[in-house]
């Protein structure tokens, strides 16, 4: 999974306008939906494989209350868990770890974990890495604990321009850090064009799931809707 100096000075820069896509709709809705799908038990220890600025265990306070014991953050991003650490501050269950998800996994102890989530992560990884991030989600979370995994498996900004025009007036639809957000993710579709990313199909990611020893709950199309959304979603349930 390693990255050269151009992808992480640009990750660097896209820490700094990332949370202006809590502007646009799809990508609030996809943040509630993930969240909403998670399983999360009172006691429960749970882990945002590449949190980002954390607004996906923001929601998960917001929506489980005092049901966890231990929110854990995983982000290679030092300037994106700075973000987050500020969101999550008044929480004490909350802590964050600045290292690779993959080495985080590895170096956790097994079954330790009873929910996982990761937004938009796997479509950067190459097809060795995914594998060891399967292995690696199969390893610390325990029998009968659950994860949301959503990557996107496709280039391409209409489906949620459409969706956001759709639920938004124009007047306020762009706000400038929106504007600038999604510039940086049109950088990142080019990646994707180029294979610099990989990102693979909802049948391959089923099957690598399931090989690592994961029954698929649910999975579905999403952000930009459910038949044109250029992210899938996969809920799982650890055997």
């Amino acid at each position: 999974m390693a990255q050269n100096r151009t992808q992480l000075l640009f990750w660097s820069a896209y820490s700094r306008v990332y949370d202006g896509l809590l502007k646009l709709q799809p990508y609030a809705e996809l943040i509630a939906e993930s969240v909403d799908h998670l399983e999360v038990a009172e006691g429960a220890v749970v882990v945002d494989l590449g949190c980002g600025t954390g607004n996906c265990l923001n929601r998960i306070v917001a929506t489980s209350g005092d049901l966890p014991a231990e929110l854990i953050g995983v982000d290679s991003s030092p300037q994106m868990l700075k973000t987050a650490k500020r969101k999550l501050r008044q929480d004490s269950r909350a802590r964050f770890v600045n290292t690779s998800l993959l080495d985080w996994m590895q170096e956790r102890s097994p079954a330790s974990v009873d929910s996982a989530i990761s937004v938009n992560v796997l479509y950067t990884m190459q097809p060795e890495d995914r594998e060891r991030f399967w292995g690696g989600l199969a390893r610390v979370i325990r029998p009968g604990g659950s994860a949301v995994v959503v990557t996107t498996d496709q280039a391409g900004i209409g489906p949620l321009a459409k969706q956001h025009l759709n639920q938004v007036p124009l007047w306020r639809a762009f706000p400038p850090r929106l504007v600038a957000v999604l510039l940086m993710n049109m950088v990142i579709w080019m990646f994707e064009s180029n294979s610099v990313y990989d990102p693979a199909s909802l049948e391959t990611l089923t099957s690598e799931a399931e090989s690592a020893g994961f029954s698929v709950v649910k999975s579905k199309r999403c952000y930009g809707g459910e038949v044109e959304g250029v992210d899938v979603m996969l809920v799982l349930k650890r055997g």
